[in-house]
């Protein structure tokens, strides 16, 4: 299953549906093989400009997918109409949806062991007879060669599908470029959606996300975190977008 890629500065993106996202972890699960799938915005966009590891290995991903409004906004400027805006919890929402009817089976690999089993039970409530197969949260320092191992051998040993990767950006994308060919299931790297989804922190509401500003209401809850991000990010986006923008018409 080939679907296009367009550059958004130097960031590799897919306008895609979220049908055709189902669909390929579909076909994933029949080929069985390694495969992931980035949840793309603007604070990614930024790092791969300035982090060539970073870069390649979500420029790599067998998908990526507009998760930030910008992003999808950029697609659009782009002249790529067929594209969907995906938030990386509404994806996550739909694959543990389809899971039921597809008979995926589910694992989370990040965060923290509280939030993942407040995870697994708003999942399982949520959705009846999900089979979340596994669950596990590394320790917060260098994983070792040894430990690695074992990672990769009980994740083949579960047998799912669909492994969440919650170890935020640029770590979880450096992760699931090294793991490809080691694991056999399909990766998507949902970052914070885990927190969101076990009800740690609110989502912002539909409106300001619609409109684009659903990193303000984060910043609202969380100033000391993101404001030096979001700012420094948001407005280099801008720039450097229409930079591309202005270089594309001039050869036009």
């Amino acid at each position: 299953m080939k679907i296009k890629k367009v550059k958004i500065i130097n960031y590799l993106i897919n306008p895609i549906t979220i049908k055709q996202l189902l669909n390929f972890i579909l076909i994933q699960k029949k080929n069985k093989v390694g495969s992931y799938i980035c949840v793309s915005n603007v604070h990614g966009c930024i790092e791969s400009f300035f982090n060539k590891k970073f870069k390649i290995a979500h420029n790599m991903a067998n998908i990526a997918i507009p998760d930030g409004r910008p992003i999808f906004w950029a697609l659009k400027l782009l002249d790529t109409n067929n594209a969907e805006h995906l938030p990386g919890y509404h994806v996550t929402e739909k694959i543990c949806s389809h899971a039921i009817t597809n008979k995926l089976k589910l694992g989370f690999f990040g965060s923290t062991d509280k939030t993942l089993n407040k995870l697994e039970k708003k999942l399982n409530k949520k959705y009846k007879n999900l089979s979340i197969n596994y669950k596990f949260s590394p320790p917060f320092r260098k994983i070792s060669i040894e430990e690695d191992k074992k990672i990769i051998s009980k994740i083949n040993q579960s047998k799912i599908d669909v492994l969440f990767v919650c170890l935020g950006c640029p770590k979880q994308e450096l992760w699931m470029y090294e793991h490809k060919h080691k694991l056999k299931c399909t990766m998507i790297g949902v970052g914070a959606v885990v927190d969101f989804l076990s009800g740690n922190k609110n989502l912002p509401n539909k409106f300001f996300e619609y409109i684009g500003l659903a990193w303000f209401v984060r910043l609202v809850f969380e100033p000391k975190r993101l404001f030096w991000r979001y700012f420094s990010t948001n407005f280099l986006f801008i720039f450097l977008f229409l930079l591309q923008i202005s270089k594309l018409k001039k050869f036009k």
